[in-house]
């Protein structure tokens, strides 16, 4: 249910983090893009331990620590679906652009979340509704819809695509970022996400607007309890 990222630069300090997490939760992202070399060995060893790990590999313009090539990514991700993580992430922009190549089965697309960010706006409710049939017709079961929020408005609008991509058989976690779209990280679970990013303190947030675990637990929680009341 709460995802905490891991975004570090060497090992020692992701084993130490996700220590101190494993008192929250169980599930963790691990950001290869933030480590200074990453090392498929390494990463293999963080694997060992007895947790569900979400793989993540970001391009910088979907949010990631630095530049890197397509070729890196997507080799990257053939590798981790091929290991024992619990998802792998894949940008919406490059499984389209390498669909073919791919030429990923039913059995990956059970570990594969296709994740769609946009910086800059919540887009249009017409273009939210073509993402998700765009996604249903590549065989998505698993997605991630993410944008700025301009207004409050917007963080309702993408809560609402969680129970419309449950028509197109697609578990979705969508939310907002930024000060209007915060609250939505949380009320994504109980729209029906599977789960939502969170990070140790606040200081170590990703993305904006992105909570502290011991906040959101908190805020989900006494919500669930109002709504149940």
């Amino acid at each position: 249910m709460f995802c905490l990222t891991v975004a570090e630069k060497n090992y020692d300090k992701i084993f130490e983090k996700i220590k101190k997490g494993s008192q929250y939760t169980d599930f963790f992202e691990l950001r290869i893009d933030y480590l200074e070399k990453p090392e498929f060995s390494k990463v293999r060893e963080i694997l060992k331990l007895p947790y569900k790990f979400l793989f993540t590999f970001r391009s910088k313009k979907e949010g990631g620590a630095k530049r890197v090539s397509e070729k890196t990514q997507l080799e990257w991700i053939l590798w981790a679906l091929e290991e024992k993580f619990h998802l792998v992430d894949i940008e919406w922009q490059l499984l389209k652009k390498y669909y073919k190549k791919l030429n990923i089965t039913p059995y990956y697309y059970n570990k594969i979340l296709v994740s769609y960010h946009n910086f800059h706006k919540t887009p249009s409710d017409k273009y939210l509704n073509n993402l998700l049939k765009e996604m249903y017709k590549k065989g998505v079961k698993r997605a991630k819809i993410v944008c700025i929020c301009q207004v409050f408005q917007d963080s309702l609008r993408l809560l609402n695509l969680v129970s419309r991509a449950k028509e197109f058989g697609i578990e979705l976690i969508s939310f907002g970022m930024e000060t209007q779209g915060k609250l939505s990280r949380i009320l994504c679970l109980l729209a029906g996400s599977p789960f939502t990013y969170v990070v140790l303190t606040k200081e170590e947030a990703v993305a904006p607007g992105q909570l502290d675990i011991v906040t959101a637990k908190n805020t989900y929680f006494f919500l669930k309890n109002f709504l149940n009341s």
